[in-house]
């Protein structure tokens, strides 16, 4: 009875073999499957992870943006335009500038800008200029052939002391019947008809033209036919 018992023994060691190969083969897959599941965890979990990163680091620059844009500006106090005027440097008078504008009104009668018709003087008429405004007021000066001189010179057929006034600054004559109008290269130009953009160099006086010698002054002519 013993020998038959240990005549089976290898059958029930085979047995017992073949049933733990098995066991050992589950354990495996398990061991397989449960290796590759907690990898995929720990993929997914770092994903998930790094998004709300992501995110707050977007929101952190949109916020210093948002903040810069939204960023109170300081007002600045207003001033009158009255206000803005007194605290400007104002320039003192410069009589050698090349342009110096006058705002004084015209004198009263004094012509504006007009359709000018280009005068012949009649047989026997004279052409004289006469003082409109200014210390001149009321003198009359007749223009001949030969021409009077005006300018701020004393030796000036027309003394004007305005100091936007040259010294030799315009010169009127006759020529050919017609009276003419010549700046002598003046520094502050010689105008027509309160047209003040637009000095003339030489020009033939319509009736009634009036004229200003270095802008808009206080000396005004106006010129005549008798």
């Amino acid at each position: 009875m013993l020998l038959a018992w240990l005549a089976q023994l290898p059958q029930v060691f085979d047995g017992h073999l073949i049933h733990l190969e098995g066991i050992l083969s589950v354990l495996k897959q398990y061991i397989f499957w449960g290796i590759f599941a907690l990898v995929l965890v720990g993929v997914g979990f770092s994903v998930a992870s790094a998004r709300p990163r992501n995110l707050r680091q977007k929101g952190g620059g949109t916020g210093v943006a948002g903040s810069a844009i939204s960023a109170p500006v300081t007002p600045v106090a207003s001033q009158s335009m009255g206000e803005q005027a007194a605290s400007q440097p104002v320039d003192p008078f410069d009589p050698n500038a090349t342009r110096i504008l006058f705002s004084a009104e015209p004198a009263r009668g004094a012509v504006t800008a007009k359709k000018r018709v280009e005068t012949v003087l009649p047989a026997g008429s004279s052409a004289h200029l006469i003082c409109v405004a200014g210390v001149n007021k009321g003198s009359r000066f007749e223009v001949s052939a030969a021409g009077i001189t005006v300018g701020r010179d004393p030796q000036s057929d027309i003394v004007i002391t305005d100091s936007r006034v040259s010294n030799q600054h315009a010169w009127v004559g006759i020529v050919d019947r017609k009276a003419v109008l010549r700046d002598l290269g003046s520094t502050n130009g010689t105008f027509l008809n309160a047209q003040i953009e637009s000095p003339v160099s030489e020009v033939v006086l319509a009736l009634d033209d009036t004229i200003f010698f270095g802008g808009l002054s206080r000396d005004q002519f106006r010129f005549v036919i008798d």
